[in-house]
């Protein structure tokens, strides 16, 4: 999956780097910790497992997490390690007590599939998280009932059919604006604090770039609220087609939109051929745009100087038309 500007649609893309990062680092420090106390137990009345799988989960997590730093937009090999981490562990188990432990980790996956992923690929993801386990489970040195394949299966498809789709629609009615399909106020603060966090480089340069639509309450007022919505939503299609990548872009409220735009040079060429495309494809729309450099940049600082702009420019337009 390739993540373009950070649009009402792609701040799952977001997301899903973000809580891929959480759920390895927590379960690799999990394997890690039960290797430890495998091969150095704190008890020598007790059996424990083969650490073989968790040396081998731990391997796979770390990589993962490498991975994800150096290429975070192409995820896939990363999560591919995540759903087979934990079946490794759980065909080393000798006790059914330890498995049904483990199975946290992939309902967990199965959740997060499900909300992140399109409907199909997480179905067919889901499905090899809950085979792996099955297999898994079979060739684990202990005992198994017929119910506990049947409590397994169960346990990773009710996470992914109930809470994935729960947590799917949370965060995009969280985030999106349902009319644009941009990001929402919500959304533009998780995602230029995120922005913010990856360009902290003083050779960069971020800008925000403020829009407001000339005449939109006229035309409520005259052509009725769908054509006022209309007009909305073909503004943010021309301007999520404009935007460049790795940009974030969100409808703030009412008429008023936003871009948060980095440079990887100093000077902003990116923002200032955004605000010139916004001019000629969409010339009904008034313009602010502030920039700092990325180690000094506060997003908030700059959507003030950039609305202080975009007021400056709607008088001026106002003058313009006025008689």
């Amino acid at each position: 999956m390739k993540l373009l500007a950070y649009t009402g649609s792609d701040f799952h893309g977001m997301q899903q780097i973000r809580l891929l990062r959480i759920y390895l680092g927590l379960t690799t420090f999990l394997y890690t910790y039960g290797v430890v106390f495998t091969i150095w137990p704190l008890r020598t009345d007790l059996s424990y497992a083969n650490p073989t799988g968790g040396i081998l989960a731990i391997a796979l997590g770390v990589a993962a997490l490498i991975w994800l730093a150096v290429k975070p937009d192409k995820p896939g090999p990363a999560m591919l390690a995540a759903m087979f981490a934990t079946p490794l562990v759980m065909a080393f188990h000798i006790a059914i007590s330890a498995e049904f432990a483990c199975l946290i980790a992939p309902m967990f996956l199965a959740m997060y599939l499900r909300a992140f992923y399109p409907p199909r690929r997480a179905l067919v993801l889901v499905g090899l998280v809950t085979a792996a386990v099955v297999v898994a489970l079979a060739v684990a040195p202990l005992r198994k009932l017929f119910i506990d394949y049947l409590i397994a299966v169960v346990a990773i498809l009710g996470a992914s059919e109930s809470f994935g789709l729960v947590m799917r629609a949370l965060v995009t009615s969280a985030c999106t604006d349902p009319l644009t399909g941009l990001l929402n106020r919500a959304g533009w603060e998780i995602a230029t604090r995120d922005l913010l966090a990856r360009w902290r480089s003083p050779k960069s340069t971020i800008s925000v770039v403020v829009m407001d639509l000339d005449g939109f309450k006229q035309l409520n007022d005259t052509k009725g609220h769908l054509a006022g919505d209309q007009h909305l939503a073909s503004h943010a299609r021309r301007w999520r087609d404009l935007v460049p990548a790795d940009a974030v872009l969100a409808r703030i409220g009412g008429d008023e939109f936003a871009a948060c735009i980095p440079d990887r040079v100093e000077g902003s060429p990116a923002a200032e051929r955004f605000v010139a495309d916004i001019a000629q494809h969409t010339p009904d729309t008034s313009v602010g745009m502030a920039s700092l450099p990325g180690g000094a940049a506060d997003i908030a600082a700059l959507y003030a100087r950039a609305d202080a702009e975009l007021y400056a420019a709607k008088v001026r337009n106002r003058r313009k038309t006025d008689p």
